[in-house]
């Protein structure tokens, strides 16, 4: 399937925003958790989406679909990085993003983001480096809702 056109994003609904995640592992679970959680309290925290959720259960038919998927992880704990410092190397993430949507399913984008963490002297770890990754995700969606709303007045005008 094709992405929607920029030029079409005038169309799509932001009012109802279903966030889910998948990863490659089941050992991943924490961690597909937290980036879900992330995701979730970054949109809500914009103010500018009616509703946020992490399952349909009303059945809304309009809105945004976002599948969020850890393609790549390397860990480094907060215990790691406590007994090792900056020596337990870098936590990284890469998370594929599939946003479409929700009445017709059809994709609207497709994009990677990295959280990444120790590659300098302020050393994290794999939840700071996911938590960095859902927040290129809400920014990515405000950036195409921004462009939605520009489009839909153009289109009244």
């Amino acid at each position: 399937m094709e992405p929607v056109k920029a030029n079409n994003l005038g169309s799509l609904d932001f009012s109802f925003i279903l966030v889910t995640t998948t990863n490659p592992s089941p050992d991943l679970q924490p961690e597909t958790r937290l980036l879900q959680d992330s995701i979730l309290s970054g949109l809500r925290e914009t103010g500018a989406y009616a509703r946020v959720e992490d399952s349909n259960t009303n059945a809304v038919s309009g809105g945004i679909k976002i599948v969020a998927s850890i393609r790549e992880i390397t860990k480094v704990s907060a215990s790691s990085r406590q007994w090792y410092g900056g020596l337990a190397g870098k936590a990284e993430v890469v998370v594929r993003v599939e946003l479409s949507d929700l009445l017709t399913g059809k994709p609207v984008e497709l994009f990677e983001v990295e959280g990444k963490t120790g590659a300098s002297a302020r050393a994290g770890t794999t939840d700071e480096a996911i938590e960095q990754a859902a927040a290129k995700v809400v920014a990515e969606v405000a950036n195409l809702d921004s462009q939605a709303a520009r489009q839909l007045i153009q289109q009244r005008q």
